[in-house]
């Protein structure tokens, strides 16, 4: 699977529609990107900015869609308080004159060989699904609005009179209630085979999210994630065990040589070392040990399989060779085999080096709403230091600290 656009708006910081494309024109092999005819689909795109300029809002925009395509979302869940509230799909941008419009999102992508198109527009705070509709190479599949439902005239004589019978829930896209294999419109008949899109099932294995706002939400940082391999790895069967220590050890072995192995068991979680006198439990890691345990298997496993990967501050804990180590995978032909994709947000600037102009996003607020640029939008060449450049704030997208100190010493 391959992203090639997205589009968003009244969704979080954003306020005004703002449109990315991970494509350029272009039938020459290129570094970085995979061919598709007349075009090249970037294999990995980085996100830059001051803090809360929306680089996470952006990448969330990507989380969001691919959870509103294949989730259905329940009714209701109880807050950590204890109290039944009502649940809610997405997010809206809260400024006053948004509060009426609807949460739009769009993003096109390639599975296989087929194009896809498919947007959502969101109602109510967040809470209802109005509209829906999915495109596969140029031709409507469905269109959904409200609860009804209308196919493609084709594919409505494929299913017959099964076409004017289906309702739409309000709280979960069509599409999920088409993946999902349990529902009745997808058991009867085979629908998405009907209609030509069982290899959408992809979208559900083939994502890893490593986002600062889930683990924010969870309130646990990496221990979530941490957490989360220890569970994966406990309900695996032996051979699958051995394959997630196995990448989880190497990895974390070559970063910290005195690393021996992780020992996970029902009542204990701790790490092995050569020249400690104990194990240590794994809560006392360094932080940068903590994310590489509680993603690395993860990355590789869509490396090796092809997927996407959206990977929220990957400057936060980690040195900024070992970042830089870790994002040049997916430049690697001889690893990245299945054009496994990457969108990251970093504030390193040396991971411009990485990067062609056509790959690096810059962010900025302006007036309460989001604007994001590519590098190649401004006069510079790829040749060109696009870092100096981008420090000088000629790209924008950079915190003003001028008067820091100032304001600093005005409150001591």
């Amino acid at each position: 699977m391959l992203i090639t656009r997205i589009k968003a708006s009244n969704f979080y910081g954003i306020k005004d529609p703002i449109e990315v494309s991970f494509t350029e024109g272009g039938e020459k092999e290129k570094i970085g990107y995979v061919n598709f005819g007349k075009e090249r689909v970037s294999l990995i795109s980085g996100f830059y900015g001051a803090n809360a300029s929306g680089k996470s809002t952006v990448l969330n925009v990507i989380d969001t869609i691919a959870r509103v395509m294949v989730s259905k979302q329940q009714e209701f869940m109880l807050a950590p308080n204890g109290i039944k509230q009502e649940t809610v799909i997405s997010l809206p941008n809260y400024t006053t004159t948004m509060k009426e419009k609807p949460i739009i999102m769009e993003m096109d992508f390639i599975i296989e060989k087929d194009r896809y198109s498919y947007s959502v527009s969101i109602i109510n705070e967040g809470k209802n699904i109005s509209e829906e509709v999915l495109y596969k190479n140029s031709k409507k599949v469905f269109d959904r609005k409200n609860h009804n439902v209308s196919f493609d005239s084709n594919i409505a004589k494929k299913i017959g009179n099964m076409a004017n019978n289906i309702v739409a829930p309000k709280k979960a896209s069509f599409l999920s209630v088409i993946l999902d294999d349990s529902s009745d419109v997808s058991v009867f008949a085979n629908i998405k085979k009907e209609i030509g899109i069982s290899n959408l099932n992809q979208i559900k294995t083939n994502f890893c999210f490593i986002t600062d706002k889930r683990s924010v939400q969870m309130g646990q940082n990496n221990l979530n994630g941490l957490f989360a391999f220890a569970f994966n790895y406990l309900n695996s069967n032996a051979q699958k065990q051995n394959e997630m220590l196995g990448m989880v050890n190497s990895v974390v072995k070559y970063f910290e040589p005195s690393f021996e192995s992780l020992i996970i068991e029902e009542k204990s979680y701790e790490a092995k070392y050569s020249d400690f006198y104990k194990n240590l439990d794994v809560t006392e890691l360094s932080a940068g040990t903590r994310e590489l345990i509680s993603y690395i298997s993860q990355i590789l496993r869509v490396i090796k399989t092809g997927g996407i990967v959206v990977y929220d501050e990957t400057s936060k804990y980690y040195h900024p060779d070992m970042e830089i180590a870790i994002l040049n995978l997916f430049k690697d032909k001889d690893i990245n085999k299945n054009n496994a994709q990457l969108f990251f947000s970093s504030h390193n600037h040396e991971t411009f080096d990485l990067l062609q102009n056509d790959q690096t996003h810059v962010l900025e607020k302006k007036n309460g709403n989001i604007i994001i640029s590519k590098v190649s939008d401004y006069d510079v060449k790829e040749r060109d230091n696009i870092k100096r450049v981008y420090r000088l704030g000629s790209l924008g997208g950079i915190p003003d600290t001028i008067d820091f100190s100032r304001v600093i010493n005005n409150l001591l």
